[in-house]
C-alpha cells in the first residue's frame, strides 16, 4: 500500500477519497484523528491477501477534501460512511474501527442503519465531546 487512494465518491459536504485491496470477504477500515488510511498501511496488505479491503480517508482528513466550515464531526462522518457503504454494495461488511473511527462506526450501525457482520473496535472513542469539538 503505497498511501495513494485512486478513487472518489462525492458527497454533499465533500469528495472522500478511497481504494480497495484484494479480493474475498469484504473489511473496512475507518482511521481515527489526526489519522488517515495510512494508518491501516501496514494492516491493509495482510489483511487484503484473503480480503476485500475497503479504505478511506474521513471527510477532513488525508486526500478526502478539506475547507473551512465543513462538518467532520462523527455525526456527519456516520452519514458519509453509510453512502459509502451503498456505494460499496457492501451489506454486512467486517467493520475495523479506530479512535472517534469507532464513533462514526457506532453512530452508523445504531442511527443511521448501516449493518455489519462484525465490528472491531481499537482504542475507539465512542461517545460525546472528547476534547476535540467533534461532539453531535
Amino acid at each position: 500500500m503505497n498511501g495513494n487512494l485512486t478513487r472518489t465518491f462525492d458527497t454533499p459536504d465533500g469528495a472522500v477519497r478511497w481504494d480497495v485491496l484484494g479480493e474475498g470477504e469484504p473489511v473496512v477500515l475507518l482511521h481515527g484523528t489526526p489519522f488517515s488510511s495510512l494508518l491501516w498501511r501496514d494492516i491493509a496488505p495482510a489483511l487484503a491477501r484473503d480480503h476485500r479491503v475497503h479504505l478511506w480517508d474521513l471527510l477532513g482528513f488525508g486526500q478526502s477534501e478539506q475547507r473551512d466550515g465543513q462538518d467532520v464531526g462523527p455525526a456527519a462522518q456516520a452519514k458519509v460512511f453509510t453512502r459509502l457503504l451503498e456505494h460499496w454494495g457492501l451489506e454486512r461488511p467486517r467493520v475495523i474501527a479506530h479512535d472517534i473511527g469507532g464513533a462514526v462506526a457506532l453512530r452508523a450501525l445504531l442511527l443511521e442503519g448501516a449493518r455489519y457482520a462484525d465490528l472491531t473496535l481499537v482504542d475507539a472513542v465512542a461517545c460525546g465531546d472528547w476534547g476535540t469539538g467533534l461532539s453531535g
